[in-house]
């Protein structure tokens, strides 16, 4: 594993979960009480309206400072938030300690880490319409976000609004793409400040999967980093899932595994 390429990775993914809290706290008189904190130089960020280990997220150092680290998953505790640890797959076991604390992995939560030199990336060619999202076809893009990841009803405002900030440092990118004139699939991607691409969420209205959408949103994303002069592209996705082979067939290639832990002793 090479160190250095995984920590700017997580680094941009860090970058762009936090834009999307950002955006959430942007909102007038905070009602989802999203906040971003910082342990030291690593900024940390947390919902109070949303239990998504998305949005909720403790940062740091925890060779060189556990203790900081296991303070703010304590104080935290409430808000179920989580802390991203990463290596092989092998090495991400069902528990890690932080100090004298034990954590436990989130089940369902342990991805891999893509990366390609932007230069190297092998796009495919399509006809499909796609297009930058507006603010009239915001919530199109989130209703399809929300019906690809199962969002409960109670929870779909909140998960538009993080996307909301979109235009307000020009980083984040959201794209839909439409057919027969209907928006069946989107995708987010972020231009991190260390130079990262990296391509987020993405989603595809169940009725039109196996049309090649989601392939042809990759390879837009990338054609638009290369424009806004990424040197690096990067996405997560599920060991084994259409979304790592469709990365794969672009030319991303596994970095590392992150797994996703939580508190259980406190």
């Amino acid at each position: 594993m090479d160190v250095e390429l995984a920590h700017k990775i997580e680094a941009a993914e860090s970058e762009y979960l936090r834009s999307r809290v950002e955006s959430l706290a942007g909102v007038s008189g905070n009602p989802y009480g999203a906040r971003v904190f910082y342990n030291g130089d690593y900024p940390c960020f947390q919902v109070n309206a949303s239990p998504s280990p998305m949005f909720n997220r403790i940062y740091g150092d925890i060779a060189r400072g556990p203790q900081a680290v296991l303070k703010l998953l304590k104080d935290s505790a409430e808000h179920s938030t989580v802390i991203p640890l990463i290596g092989k797959p092998s090495a991400l076991e069902q528990y890690a300690f932080v100090g004298d604390a034990r954590l436990e992995r989130l089940r369902g939560w342990t991805h891999w880490q893509f990366a390609c030199a932007i230069e190297k990336v092998d796009l495919s060619r399509h006809s499909f319409e796609i297009e930058e999202v507006t603010s009239k076809t915001l919530a199109l893009f989130a209703d399809v976000h929300a019906g690809g990841f199962h969002t409960k009803p109670e929870h779909r405002l909140l998960n538009q609004a993080s996307f909301a900030g979109q235009t307000s440092n020009g980083r984040l990118k959201i794209y839909v793409l439409n057919a027969d004139g209907k928006v069946v699939a989107g995708a987010s991607m972020y231009l991190a400040s260390n130079g990262i691409a990296y391509l987020g969420t993405a989603a595809t209205r169940k009725d039109a999967r196996g049309y090649g959408y989601h392939g042809a949103l990759i390879s837009h994303r990338i054609e638009q980093a290369k424009k806004h002069g990424c040197h690096l592209v990067a996405a997560t996705a599920l060991a084994s899932s259409q979304s790592c082979r469709n990365l794969q067939r672009a030319g991303l290639t596994a970095s590392h595994a992150q797994a996703l832990y939580r508190l259980v002793d406190n």
